[in-house]
Order: structure tokens, then C-alpha cells, then sequence
């Protein structure tokens, strides 16, 4: 008797491999998908941390740039644009008036007398205080611009600067 050999089945069929195949391109899909997100995130972190970095260095700048001078003496606007690796960002600087209500608002005196000439000059020092901190107070406007896919971006932060040097005014 001769025993016959039957041949060997070892090996895998046309689909198995082929759902083999489906399956890793779904996985490879699924990690390049997941990659490519962690890559968008990352620029816009770093985008995000450079526009930070370039408003605190410019805010630093005014802020040295008014130190001791008066109102005067400082442009109430401004604009450049950075050094270079980051020429693709702009800044521009706003010194801004700030106009305060009337601190002291006018009273209705019940009976006049006395008390409406209290009244009258509340409302006098109410107002002559409310112009020395007009005249005292500006608004440090910084802003930092680029572009990102054809459009303008801007962020913006602001301060106060106080110049509390020059004399106040006892008339109006």
C-alpha cells in the first residue's frame, strides 16, 4: 500500500489576504488622520505662543517707549513690523483719550437753601476731577497683526498709563 500525499494547506487564501489588506489601510487611514490633526494642532499652538510672545515683547516696548514722557511727546499712533524670523507679523501702538462720566452727578435738592449751594460745588469738584483724570489717563492700545490663509488675523491687548505731573485746574 502506498500512501498518497495529499497536498498541503498551509498557506492563506486570495481573501483572507484581501480583508488582511482592508483591515491594515483602515488603520493606516486612522493613524495618518490622527497625525495629521496632532500636526495642525501643534502649528496652531506654536502660532498661537509666537503671537503671544511677539504682543508681550511689543506692549514692553510702548511701555518703555512713554516711560517719563508726557502725552505730548509720545505719537498717539504707531505701526511696524517685527524682525526678522517674524517679519510676517505686524504691530501697530494706540494712545487713546479716555473721556470719565461726571463723577459727582447733579442732585435734586428737596428744599434748595443750603443744600443746593452743597450741591453746586459737589458737582464743581465732581466736575474738575472728572477733567484732571481725562487729562491724566491714556489708554495703551497694542495690537499684533499677520495673515493666515489670505485673511487678517489681529490680537490686541491694552494697558493705562497715568501722568499725574501737570498741575490740576481749580476752575473750570
Amino acid at each position: 500500500m502506498t500512501a498518497e500525499k495529499t497536498p498541503s494547506n498551509d498557506g492563506f487564501t486570495l481573501l483572507e489576504v484581501l480583508i488582511a489588506m482592508f483591515i491594515m489601510l483602515i488603520a493606516f487611514t486612522s493613524i495618518f488622520s490622527i497625525q495629521s490633526s496632532a500636526i495642525q494642532v501643534t502649528n496652531r499652538a506654536k502660532q498661537t505662543n509666537t503671537v503671544a510672545m511677539l504682543l508681550k515683547n511689543a506692549m514692553l516696548r510702548a511701555e518703555l517707549e512713554v516711560e517719563g514722557k508726557s502725552f505730548e511727546e509720545v505719537s498717539k499712533e504707531t505701526s511696524g513690523t517685527f524682525e526678522p524670523p517674524f517679519e510676517e507679523y505686524g504691530w501697530t501702538r494706540n494712545v487713546k483719550e479716555l473721556e470719565f462720566p461726571n463723577l459727582v452727578p447733579n442732585a435734586q435738592g428737596g428744599d434748595g437753601g443750603s443744600a443746593g449751594e452743597g450741591d453746586q460745588s459737589s458737582n464743581l469738584v465732581g466736575r474738575l476731577v472728572t477733567k484732571f483724570l481725562s487729562k491724566s489717563i491714556r489708554r495703551l492700545e497694542v495690537s499684533v497683526k499677520w495673515k493666515k490663509s489670505g485673511k487678517e488675523q489681529s490680537v490686541s491687548t491694552s494697558t493705562f498709563w497715568v501722568d499725574l505731573n501737570h498741575e490740576m485746574a481749580l476752575s473750570e
